[in-house]
């Protein structure tokens, strides 16, 4: 790593942010940059990488309707069969009889996140099955087929967390008998099955979005069943499936009559008042130019950034939980970003954390509160110190990836949610976005 020989060529002594000692005479400065920023729409990121999916109608007069679908597949968890086998796989009629199929889900956030709401949403089938090796991105919708159950009414934000969806009869004694002939096929395993992938798609009425919490031990389809046998006990056994498979949530967004209807994708957009967004649903990003520090870095030709950091002044908002985590990816020449990049060159498309360059291993900077939670910081020293070395060596702001050497022009950066389906977002104050470096003039 070109910067190791840079940082480690000293001994530590007790100045401000990374500490080297350079000298009796040396003495670390301060210089804060206020960063111009704007409004970028990117519409499709994927949403097929983390532990839930979204369902429902959510509007604002700020970045408009956005309407949510998610989909996923399921599979046999545990419990009894309706067809046992002896030992010489001859197949007995069912010794259970289906009473009702639920599915319950759990969410972990739901917005706006207080008051009273009406949440509609129904269960389908879909046509095409979710694909285990495919990238699934939230401009892309399924076409759902057929009708399993729905949900309607009105809840209370704060606490209604757990939706219980009991099967249509039709389709509940569908997939019963669908599971009685897998079990019932001494060529087929109920534990590799896959099943038709599900939908959860929002009712027009729905005033909420909901995040459905895959991994909660809640969230599950049950199947209850009884013995057939008249002299049975009267007993009731529960066959579970789990949303473990595939999935991913659909973003159907609708910009009219909002502050943001003239954005186009790619494009900066500013709005009146100054403020600059991160909204992740709503396919609103923050990009914040860097180029206003070229002039410093001209006119400081000896130094030693000692600490690099953003610091974000934010709105507070009682509709929607603050986003807090984000990451800085570099926008590329013709606006885009590079969307894969956490996976695929992390280093040439993502400012690292100091960790990430020192180990050359993937760790993404990612931003946080303060302590005294009123700002959002956003910290990686080393980066901007190569930036530096950079400049010196060009006259111009690039940056070189350290894994394969390649120069990358830099102007602006864009602020990446850590988590793509999240229903958190953050409005940053006019002028609310500074770099702050702390440093030491050296003698060369």
């Amino acid at each position: 790593m070109i910067l190791i020989p840079v940082f480690f060529g000293c001994e530590t002594s007790e100045d401000i942010g990374i500490k080297y000692d350079l000298g009796t005479d040396a003495s670390v400065k301060f210089q804060e940059f206020t960063l111009p920023a704007t409004n970028l729409y990117i519409d499709s990121l994927r949403t097929d990488g983390e532990t839930r999916v979204l369902v429902g109608n959510y509007s604002n007069p700020i970045t408009g309707t956005v309407s949510a679908e998610g989909y996923l597949q399921y599979f046999y968890e545990k419990g009894p069969m309706p067809r046992q086998r002896d030992e010489d796989d001859q197949i007995f009629l069912d010794t259970l009889k289906l009473d009702s199929i639920v599915v319950v889900l759990e969410t972990n956030a739901i917005v706006p996140q207080q008051g009273t709401s009406f949440q509609e949403f129904s269960v389908y089938d879909l046509e095409d099955s979710l694909i285990n090796s495919a990238i699934y991105l939230a401009s892309l919708q399924q076409t759902p087929r057929t009708l399993a159950g729905s949900f309607s009414g009105s809840i209370n934000t704060e606490v209604d967390t757990l939706y219980r969806i009991k099967l249509e009869n039709g389709y509940a004694q569908s997939f019963f008998n669908n599971v009685s002939n897998i079990a019932g096929d001494p060529d087929k395993s109920i534990a590799t099955t896959v099943f038709r992938s599900m939908g959860f798609i929002p009712g027009s009425s729905a005033e909420s979005i909901a995040s459905i919490n895959l991994a909660s031990d809640t969230t599950r389809i049950i199947m209850y069943t009884s013995p057939v046998s008249p002299g049975a006990k009267d007993t009731t056994y529960l066959t579970y499936f789990r949303f473990n498979g595939k999935h991913y949530s659909y973003l159907n967004r609708d910009r009219s009559g909002s502050e943001f209807a003239a954005i186009n994708e790619f494009e900066d957009f500013d709005l009146t008042s100054g403020e600059t967004i991160i909204d992740p649903i709503a396919g609103i990003k923050t990009a914040i130019s860097i180029a206003g520090i070229e002039d410093f870095f001209d006119q400081n030709r000896n130094i030693l950034i000692n600490n690099a950091t953003l610091s974000m002044d934010f709105e507070s908002e009682t509709e929607r939980d603050t986003l807090t985590r984000f990451m800085n990816f570099f926008r590329k020449q013709d606006g885009r970003i590079f969307g894969p990049a956490t996976a695929d060159n992390p280093f040439g498309n993502i400012i690292m954390s100091d960790n990430g360059y020192l180990s050359a291993q993937s760790d993404p900077a990612t931003s946080s509160l303060n302590d005294t939670k009123n700002k959002i910081i956003l910290s990686s020293t080393l980066f901007y110190q190569q930036f530096y070395q950079e400049f010196l060596e060009r006259d111009s702001l690039v940056y070189q990836n350290p894994t394969r050497g390649t120069l990358i022009p830099i102007d602006d950066l864009v602020t990446i949610s850590t988590a793509d389906v999240t229903l958190q977002r953050t409005i940053f104050k006019n002028n609310g976005i500074k770099l702050r470096l702390y440093y030491t003039e050296v003698e060369r």
